[in-house]
């Protein structure tokens, strides 16, 4: 005996959506699982704290501001050196790639990257926001 229709349809729509969740399972795991694909952000004195640690590997981002007054651009160059701050502790980072636009003293910024042997970091990924920027839209809104 034939199965009905009912019967093939049914199953072809378990078996399509049974494919979905464990694709989409699968680049969950993937994508979490890659080396290097978790970096967890530190502050600045959190990540001067724990340095020499094993656990910390050697890519970490870290999150903290500018700060005012030491912002160090080579003429003609790319990149930067600055100082960033959690507040409490400060940390001296080297940049070498094109700065954001958002990058001014006393921004936000995230760096990504490792410590050099001389107590720099070295950062291969900066992020800046310019807080008052937002601050302004968002009163211009209320």
């Amino acid at each position: 005996m034939e199965p009905t229709l009912a019967a093939k349809f049914s199953w072809k729509i378990a078996l399509s959506v049974l494919l979905l969740v464990g694709g989409f399972a699968f680049l969950f795991l993937f994508s979490l699982g890659g080396s290097g694909a978790m970096v967890y952000y530190l502050t600045v004195g959190e990540f001067l704290e724990r340095q020499g640690h094993a656990d910390l590997g050697e890519n970490f981002r870290i999150n903290g501001r500018v700060v005012e007054g030491t912002i160090r651009k080579p003429p003609g160059g790319l990149g930067a050196r600055f100082v960033m701050t959690d507040g409490t502790r400060q940390l001296a980072v080297a940049y070498s790639k094109e700065t954001p636009d958002t990058f001014v003293d006393g921004s936000e910024v995230v760096v990504e990257g490792s410590l050099g042997s001389d107590g720099t970091f070295s950062a291969h990924t900066l992020l800046a926001k310019c807080p008052s920027k937002y601050e302004a839209a968002a009163a211009s809104k209320r």
